[in-house]
């Protein structure tokens, strides 16, 4: 019973309804048998929001990076600290967010995933253009890889067809 109520809610809210839900729905006696399992769409979606997901950890990984630095060299300019770090945590959220869109098969995960894919190239340029080590050069070159492959999985034309369906 609650499950239907959330369904005609989401349906009144998206005027799509959840694939997701639906497939939960599907009784034993249908397509596939007793053993049927739900679609979990194409694998280069499914791809796409595993490497947005391990993003987002590598991110929010970074910030916390920075706050253990922070406050380790004890900084006396917590404003401009607070703002340095706020940034990748709201980008971490971001790609978090973008992924879960894209699993429920929303096509505005898709904008926002990409979205966030382009600011991260200016990044990659300097990192890897920039006078610095080896490592972090490396390091860039790994992250415009990242980037690259999970636009080209989330723009492919079987995760687009998901998403459009």
């Amino acid at each position: 019973m609650v499950a239907t109520l959330l369904v005609g809610r989401l349906e009144l809210v998206t005027d799509r309804p959840d694939p997701a839900v639906e497939a939960a729905e599907v009784d034993a006696s249908g397509p596939g048998g007793a053993g049927a399992t739900p679609d979990d769409g194409p694998l280069t979606l499914r791809v796409g929001v595993l490497v947005l997901w391990i993003q987002a950890v590598l991110v929010a990984l970074l910030a916390v990076a920075e706050i253990v630095g922070l406050i380790r060299d004890g900084t006396d300019q917590l404003e401009w600290a607070a703002w340095i770090i706020a940034g990748p945590l709201v980008a971490a959220g971001a790609l978090f967010v973008a992924g879960r869109l894209l699993v429920h098969r929303r096509l505005a995960g898709r904008g926002l995933a990409v979205a966030l894919q382009l600011c991260a190239i200016p990044v990659v340029f300097f990192m890897v253009t920039g006078d610095s080590d080896t490592w972090v050069k490396v390091l860039g070159g790994l992250i415009g890889a990242s980037v690259v492959a999970c636009v080209a999985l989330i723009v492919a034309p079987a995760s687009r067809q998901a998403l459009n369906a």
